[in-house]
């Protein structure tokens, strides 16, 4: 729905325009998202929230096999800062639900464009990069139409 490459470490300030992205790709804005904790910054998640959009955003990483904590229930304690209030929003049970579905819709489509369409970038420079990511994603999703057993409509089909 959208992508982007770019040069710094962290994603953050790259939430709004990635939601942007998916606005003007399907004219339809998501009723939530989830994202990894490198999206983590407060300007962003609050102008994506004005447009509707219930923010899932991870504030660390947990250890593997590590027992969560249980769900946080009731009102959340006053004076929680910013980053306090997402992750107990995150440890909810719809917060866990909500960021656990990034297991089967991101996440696998990362590691499929990187270990079988793009391992690596061939080129160097950022403009030509981006386009050879953009190149990479646009086979990965053919690529999963073909697989699917869909077919261009028929020349007769458009004409009619």
């Amino acid at each position: 729905m959208a992508q982007e490459v770019g040069q710094n470490a962290s994603d953050a300030r790259q939430l709004l325009p990635m939601v942007e992205q998916v606005e003007a790709n399907t004219g339809l804005v998501p009723k939530e998202l989830s994202a990894d904790t490198g999206y983590l910054c407060k300007e962003d998640i609050e102008k994506v929230e004005d447009k509707g959009v219930e923010c899932f955003i991870a504030t660390g990483c947990s250890k593997h096999g590590e027992e969560a904590p249980p769900a946080p229930r009731g009102r959340p304690p006053a004076g929680l800062g910013f980053k306090e209030r997402m992750k107990r929003k995150v440890l909810t049970k719809r917060g866990r639900k909500a960021y656990a579905r990034r297991k089967v819709t991101a996440e696998p489509v990362i590691g499929q464009v990187k270990n079988t369409v793009l391992p690596r970038f061939s080129l160097r420079g950022l403009t030509k990069v981006q386009g050879e990511f953009s190149l990479a994603c646009a086979v990965h999703n053919l690529k999963k139409l073909w697989k699917l057993g869909w077919e261009l409509p028929s020349l007769a089909a458009q004409a009619a």
